[in-house]
C-alpha cells in the first residue's frame, strides 16, 4: 500500500485511523494490493465544520480495479465538540434513512430511481468522526457552476429539483406505507436539530441567524417594511421552530435544499441530493420553499410557481404509483396546495438568514464545495458592501409586501 497526498498540510488527512478505513473500503471491493492519492475538495478555511477529500483507490500494476470516494471528516478545531451532533445526524440519514430509500427503489428500473449515493463507511466516535460515499463523479455527477457566476439556475434545472425533490419525499410514503412501525422509529430520531436551544447552545449558529437577519434587515429601501420585520427579530427563533415542527403532513426532509447540496447529471436531467446534516421530519413544502427562496428570485417565483407546483406533485403522484400507493390518499393536492400558500413566510424567513451565504458564495468558488451549514460562520467581513445581497434581499421583501406574505408574518406572531 502505498499513498501520494495532493495537500499542501497532510496531515489534515494522513492518520493511522483515515488509512485503516480507506483500506478496509479497498478490501471491500477486492483491493489487495493497492495505492492511492488523497485531494482536497473542501475545507481548509476556518468557516468550515468538514473537510472534505477525494481520494482515488488503485489497484496497484493494474488499472483494471480503480475506484474513488468521498471523505468528510470534522475539521479538527473547537467546532469539531461543536458540531459533533450535525455529523451524527448525517450518519444516521445515511445508515436508517438514505439506505431504506435505496433498497425501497431495488423493485425499479434503474432509470426510474432517484439517485442516492452509498454510504461506505461511517464512525461518530468523537475525535474521529468520518463519514465514507461513493464518488458520483464517476457516473457523472457534477456540482453546477451557475452560482459561481451570478447566474440564475433556468426553469429546465429547477423543475428538475423540484421533480427529483418530490422522489424524495414520496419514499418517505413508501416507507411509512410499507415499514409503518419501523417508519415511526426512524422519524423520532429527526427532530429538527438547527434551531433547538440544545444545539444552538453549544454553536454559535443562534448568533449567526440573528446577526443574518439583522444585516439583511440593513440592506432595505422600504422603511415600513423593514419596521415590521424589525418586531419579527426577537421571535426569529420562535417563527423557525413554528415552521419546522411537524404539521399535518410530514416526510422525512432534506432540511438544508439548496443548489449547493445537489450534484447534477445534465445530460440525463438528474440530479442527486448530497449533505444530510440537517435532516428533520417535517412538511415536505419546508423543502421546497427553501429551495425556492434561495436560488431563485420574485419574477422567477411570479412566472413558474403554478407550472412548479404542477411539476411537483404530479412528479409525487407517478412515482408513488409505482409502490402503489395513491397520492390523493398520502397528501391531497389541495392540501399541498395550501401548504404552499402557508410556508410562504418561512421561505421569507429563510431567506432574510441565508442569501447572505449565497451572495458571498457567488464571489468564492470554492464555497460552492461545501454546504451552507458549514459556511455558516465568520464568512463577511464587509455585509454592507455586498451588493449582491442588498438587491436579492429587497427583491423578496418587495415581493412579500406585494403578495401579503410579510403580513401573514406578522398574523404568526400572535398565534
Amino acid at each position: 500500500m502505498s499513498l501520494e497526498v495532493h495537500l499542501s498540510e497532510p496531515d489534515d488527512f494522513n492518520c493511522l485511523e483515515l488509512h485503516s478505513f480507506i483500506k478496509e473500503i479497498a478490501l471491500a471491493k477486492g483491493i489487495e494490493d493497492f495505492e492511492y492519492n488523497v485531494d482536497c475538495v473542501s475545507g481548509k478555511k476556518a468557516n468550515y465544520i468538514a473537510n472534505v477529500f477525494r481520494v482515488e483507490i488503485r489497484e496497484t500494476d493494474s488499472d483494471k480495479n480503480n475506484i474513488s470516494v468521498i471523505v468528510k471528516t470534522l475539521a479538527n478545531t473547537e467546532r469539531q465538540v461543536m458540531f459533533h451532533k450535525l455529523h451524527e445526524r448525517e450518519v444516521i440519514a445515511y445508515n436508517k434513512v438514505i439506505t431504506k430509500f435505496k433498497d425501497l427503489q431495488n423493485v425499479l428500473y434503474e432509470h426510474e430511481r432517484l439517485e442516492l449515493s452509498d454510504c461506505l463507511f461511517s464512525n461518530t466516535e468523537s475525535s474521529n468522526e468520518i463519514i465514507i460515499l461513493d464518488d458520483l463523479r464517476t457516473k457523472g455527477y457534477e456540482i453546477d457552476g451557475k452560482l459561481a457566476k451570478y447566474e440564475n439556475l433556468g426553469i429546465k434545472e429547477i423543475s428538475i429539483v423540484l421533480g427529483e425533490l418530490a422522489k424524495f419525499h414520496a419514499l418517505s410514503f413508501v416507507f411509512q406505507n410499507k415499514e409503518p412501525a419501523k417508519f415511526n422509529e426512524v422519524k423520532s430520531e429527526f427532530h429538527d436539530l438547527l434551531y433547538q436551544d440544545h444545539f444552538l447552545n453549544k454553536t454559535k449558529l443562534r448568533h449567526y441567524f440573528f446577526e443574518s437577519f439583522e444585516t439583511s434587515l440593513r440592506q432595505l429601501t422600504d422603511e415600513e417594511a423593514r419596521k415590521k420585520l424589525e418586531s419579527i427579530d426577537v421571535r426569529l427563533l420562535d417563527l423557525l421552530q413554528m415552521y419546522t415542527n411537524p404539521s399535518k403532513t410530514n416526510v422525512l426532509c432534506h432540511g438544508d435544499c439548496w443548489v449547493n447540496n445537489m450534484l447534477f447529471k445534465h445530460e440525463t436531467g438528474k440530479i442527486c441530493f448530497i449533505d444530510f446534516q440537517a435532516m428533520r421530519y417535517a412538511n415536505p413544502v419546508t423543502d421546497i420553499m427553501y429551495f425556492l427562496y434561495i436560488c431563485t428570485d420574485s419574477a422567477f417565483r411570479s412566472e413558474y410557481l403554478d407550472l412548479l407546483k404542477m411539476i411537483y406533485y404530479d412528479n409525487l403522484k407517478v412515482f408513488l404509483n409505482k409502490f402503489d400507493i395513491q397520492a390523493e390518499s398520502v397528501y391531497k393536492r389541495e392540501d399541498f396546495n395550501a401548504d404552499i400558500e402557508e410556508y410562504k413566510p418561512y421561505g421569507l424567513l429563510i431567506a432574510m438568514i441565508e442569501l447572505r451565504i449565497v451572495t458571498i458564495a457567488s464571489e468564492d468558488e470554492s464555497l460552492l464545495r461545501g454546504s451552507r451549514i458549514d459556511l455558516s460562520m465568520d464568512v463577511l467581513d464587509n455585509p454592507e458592501e455586498n451588493e449582491m445581497l442588498k438587491h436579492r434581499v429587497n427583491d423578496v421583501v418587495k415581493e412579500s409586501v406585494r403578495n401579503g406574505v410579510l403580513d401573514k408574518l406578522l398574523e404568526k406572531l400572535n398565534v
